[in-house]
């Protein structure tokens, strides 16, 4: 500990400069666009025994939760360093991802073998998503502002309608409590990166019945040449740097005992760069994407038994590609109406919700599609705890204009064996409506288009107790109606088959994934382990191939050290072989290790690092396209106890 406490008398003056600096630039330059927030926010805990929402929709402890899950508090967050949130989302279980460059770029994240665009994604409980192509910007998410994270597996779709088939990835902003508390970083690494980021949060009054947070994070990174020299599309040989800066808030007031009316938001910008192939006129392009969410929300306590929770939200991804031959523009905007209730039965929990949403978009890529869907939605969940028996039984009917019903359901079984033994049985169905680019994309949507289907049954054993964790689950899901690019009359006609796409989308597609997850954390007094193996099988039906970009092998392991104020570990991460597309375009395994560590200098101040990619393991997830070396981050940390 004397090394660190050398450190801060070294630096006594430069520590205030710091403190500056972070809450300065955090909060400057930050483009306001507002987000909207779930009032079913619980505070983060021991990530050991964690309280989850998202399996639910209602808090509860991770060991009456039936469906899979893996949750990542706030230490984990902290320690990541030079890590975008896609990157941090690589080292957990069940959750491989695909980019085409840096931390800034487009990317994919598959659960389980699904689709990218096969997962939900929320913020503060309110969905977030591009019309056009119906997936997320996560790339656009500044890791900085996020409290924790929980990612849920197998269809929810009987919880939250449309796109939940593989799972989903919910992301907690900050919510205030107790007196105010400050912190803020600030550092610099490899690739000419910075990141300095900040929060305020806590309550206020008599009786501490105003809650407040605010928080913001600026990023900017000179990049790396992310084109490889297997890419056959000529692309530019330079570096492809990125902005990226965000703010997220939080108030909220109690004016009775179980009372609660606030609002949140989140909001970020990226200014991310890219080469661009010859077809649109080669040289160095930008991507530009902003996402808002603002959400007003009421918590009401109506009596002992009930608990109602009504949300109105608006969602926004505006992007926009700027390259020497086009600046096309895509637009998304969804007004969000949520009515839950919550009603106690003895020990168990009958949910009923009630939703409307209204999605638009607008596309100029192309030729204009601007187009708007309106969904409503009611659903029914039963959640039973007696004894040594966990039941949850959900179903759910989403009626979409101009499209027709979808009607989604899952019922699951858990039995406690012993305290710590818990075994459960799952069955669910999913779906994913077509998105805009499929439906209405000129010269290659079809309006005639069925949902996406999944059907999902798993079966897990869980070890869970305050010093080890222990998960083996096996799943089987089989998607129907795969929505690919056809060439075949019908469904494409003949003006798309002789026009510029030479196809159509159609429901072409059948895919089978099954697999075995199995993941463990261990607490040894000082000592923290944990680790993680997916054997998996996602096979498209129709080809037999491999779906793209996805290994039959991946894993991660990790080992952490505290000792007084001082905190190291190490982790790994693995991939097996996988293909870019079909059968062709090979990328082989790899294995990267990163090493990271903290020490506190003096009260409330730390310095931190990490060092990714130590061996500097030369790797692609999308062919064609670098990956980051080894490259090493070190900053300052403040954070008030």
């Amino acid at each position: 500990m004397q090394p660190c406490r050398n450190l801060w008398k070294a630096n006594n003056r430069w520590r205030l400069s710091a403190l500056t600096l972070a809450l300065t630039i955090s909060f400057s330059n930050q483009t306001v666009y507002a987000q909207s927030g779930n009032v079913l926010v619980s505070t983060a805990n021991n990530p050991m025994d964690p309280v989850i929402v998202t399996a639910t929709r209602t808090p509860t402890r991770a060991n009456d939760v039936l469906a899979d899950y893996v949750f990542i508090g706030p230490e984990e967050i902290a320690d990541a360093g030079q890590t975008s949130l896609v990157e941090l989302l690589q080292r957990q279980r069940g959750v491989e991802i695909s980019t085409i460059g840096g931390p800034g770029s487009a990317a994919s994240v598959f659960l389980r073998g699904s689709n990218s665009n096969q997962a939900l994604l929320l913020v503060d409980g309110v969905r977030s998503q591009a019309a056009g192509t119906g997936g997320f910007s996560l790339q656009a998410i500044p890791l900085g502002i996020i409290d924790r994270i929980e990612i849920i597996f197998g269809p929810q779709s009987s919880l939250y309608g449309s796109d939940a088939i593989g799972g989903v990835i919910q992301i907690f902003t900050k919510k205030g409590t107790g007196p105010f508390q400050a912190n803020a970083s600030t550092g610099y690494g490899g690739y000419g990166t910075s990141i300095t980021d900040a929060s305020l949060y806590g309550s206020f009054g008599d009786t501490r019945t105003t809650s407040y947070a605010i928080s913001g994070s600026q990023e900017i990174s000179t990049g790396f040449n992310s084109v490889a020299t297997n890419n056959r599309n000529a692309l530019s040989q330079n570096r492809t740097g990125y902005t990226k800066s965000g703010g997220a808030g939080r108030i909220a007031q109690e004016w009775d005992r179980g009372q609660e009316f606030g609002f949140q938001f989140l909001a970020s910008r990226l200014d991310n760069q890219y080469p661009v192939s010859s077809f649109y006129g080669g040289g160095i392009g930008s991507q530009i994407s902003n996402l808002g969410i603002f959400s007003l929300f009421s918590n009401n306590q109506i009596n002992k038994d009930w608990k109602s929770m009504l949300q109105v939200s608006q969602s926004n991804d505006y992007s926009q590609n700027l390259y020497s031959t086009g600046n096309p523009v895509y637009k998304t905007k969804q007004m969000i109406y949520s009515w839950q209730n919550d009603i106690k039965i003895g020990s168990d929990l009958l949910q009923l919700v009630a939703e409307r949403k209204t999605l638009s978009g607008y596309s100029n890529d192309g030729g204009i599609v601007s187009q708007d869907q309106n969904t409503n939605t009611v659903a029914g969940s039963y959640q039973l705890k007696h004894g040594s028996h966990l039941a949850n039984l959900a179903l759910r009917n989403d009626s979409i204009t101009g499209y027709g019903p979808q009607t989604t359901g899952s019922a699951s079984y858990g039995y406690f064996f012993s305290k710590q033994i818990r075994g459960n049985i799952n069955y669910g169905t999913g779906f994913k409506a077509p998105s805009f680019n499929d439906l209405y994309f000129p010269d290659y949507g079809n309006t005639n288009l069925q949902a996406e289907k999944s059907k999902n049954t798993e079966i897990g054993l869980h070890y869970e107790s305050s010093g080890l964790d222990l998960h083996l689950i096996g799943f089987n899901s089989t998607i129907t109606n795969l929505i690919q690019y056809t060439t075949t009359a019908p469904p494409c006609t003949i003006a798309q088959l002789n026009g510029p796409n030479g196809g159509c989308a159609g429901n072409a597609g059948v895919a089978k994934i099954s697999g075995v997850s199995v993941g463990g954390i261990a607490k040894l007094s000082s000592l923290r382990l944990k680790a993680s193996y997916d054997q998996q099988n996602p096979i498209d039906q129709t080809t037999g191939f491999l779906l793209a970009k996805r290994a039959r092998q991946f894993g991660n392991l990790g080992a952490e050290y505290r000792y007084q104020k001082l905190n190291v570990g190490a982790e790994g991460t693995f991939q097996g072989g996988r293909y870019n597309s079909g059968n062709s375009s090979y990328m082989g395994g790899y294995a990267i290790f990163n090493l990271y560590g903290n020490c506190e200098f003096a009260k409330d101040w730390s310095i931190f690092g990490r060092w990714n990619n130590i061996f500097n393991k030369d790797y692609q997830l999308s062919y064609g396209y670098n990956t980051p070396g080894s490259n090493l981050f070190i900053g300052v940390r403040y954070a008030m106890k």
